[in-house]
């Protein structure tokens, strides 16, 4: 097994390793051998990629486990408690202890749930992540954080829970929508534009490559994503020392504007946009030159994602989302900031009166 990558992220809580490579998911079986199995798997996943995807993986597992594919719905749908509560009647109509394993096979929102379920049923079982879209591969199914939303925010009620191991199979993405594709590709330019003004000019280079599925460029790509996340998850595993929010560039904003929306845009697409506008923050605050900003939006417009909140936005409505932000302090809004291309910091307090006149200027 030598045509893959394997990244360690080494937490206080433990470790675990990234598997990054083409055609590995064959691996799956083998790579579970590591876990303390009582023969049962459950797969979780959604129509879309159930059809795709579910039954081929069943019969891989098939091999060692007795496997149950419990189908939820797309997208943020699926983040429910009410969905949370069916799975649970299915594992325990299943007969599933606390020696069983969840796999979670889709992308961001599949793993949230997944998760979630995997760390509160009897207390934790096993779990393993197999993302199958972009942004799944090099953010969401990376890190432990998992959750469920509320009609008053998203990922209100969650909890750390770090996955046995992450399996990361590239031709997963041959199937990927464009847009979807695309959407990805914003968290990981986010990368480069927060810590690395190496990696930010490689996207930009290289974005032709990128989009070509069977590329060694995007292979690479994901690859240094994921080495990117893993190290800044390994010095702030539960969120608390400001180093980990550096990862929520464009996110303050972002998810606001998804909310504003009702979830219509995708989740890269709303924090492209809320890249731009952050880094017009950076430069009101005096972090950033305006030359700063400029770059980052005209590359992202260079590269296809939305960079413009859509006009007739109520802009005191879009605030009322940024305070429920979880870096959100005391009310205060907090954001990431840019000093640079590859410099980001955490800023606690940023000023309601001043998001609100770059919003509306511009």
């Amino acid at each position: 097994m030598s045509n893959f990558h394997e990244i360690r992220l080494r937490t206080r809580s433990g470790e675990y390793p990234i598997y990054v490579g083409r055609g590995i998911i064959n691996y799956l079986p083998k790579f579970m051998d590591s876990l303390k199995n009582s023969g049962k798997c459950a797969v979780i996943t959604n129509k879309v990629v159930g059809r795709l995807y579910g039954k081929f993986v069943e019969e891989l597992l098939s091999t060692k486990f007795k496997v149950y594919l419990i189908e939820v719905p797309d997208g943020e749908e699926c983040k429910d408690l009410r969905v949370v509560e069916r799975v649970y009647d299915e594992l325990i109509t299943s007969g599933f202890d606390r020696y069983s394993t969840i796999v979670a096979l889709g992308g961001g929102s599949i793993g949230d749930l997944s998760g979630f379920v995997a760390a509160t049923y009897m207390r934790g079982i096993n779990y393993v992540q197999v993302p199958t879209t972009l942004l799944a591969q090099v953010d969401a199914s990376i890190g432990g954080k998992t959750a469920v939303n509320h009609p008053k925010g998203k990922n209100i009620i969650g909890v750390f829970y770090h996955p046995h191991f992450v399996l990361i199979d590239v031709n997963f993405l041959k199937t990927h929508d464009l847009r979807d594709f695309k959407s990805g590709l914003a968290e990981v330019i986010k990368y480069g534009v927060v810590l690395s003004r190496e990696f930010y000019e490689y996207v930009k280079v290289n974005w032709g490559r990128i989009l070509d599925i069977n590329s060694d460029e995007l292979l690479y790509t994901i690859r240094r994503s994921c080495e990117f996340k893993a190290s800044i998850v390994s010095m702030d595993e539960f969120d608390r020392e400001g180093i980990r929010a550096l990862l929520n560039y464009g996110h303050t904003v972002g998810h606001a504007i998804e909310a504003y929306f009702n979830y219509e845009l995708r989740h890269g697409e709303a924090v492209a946009i809320g890249m731009c506008y952050e880094a017009k923050v950076s430069v009101a605050m005096g972090y950033a030159r305006e030359s700063t900003a400029t770059e980052l939006c005209s590359t992202l417009e260079d590269l296809g994602l939305p960079f413009k909140i859509p006009e007739g936005t109520d802009v005191d409505k879009l605030l009322s989302f940024m305070r429920r932000d979880k870096k959100a302090f005391s009310g205060r809004i907090a954001m990431v900031l840019l000093r640079d291309i590859g410099s980001g910091v955490l800023v606690r307090d940023v000023p309601e009166e001043i998001i609100k006149e770059v919003v509306m200027r511009w």
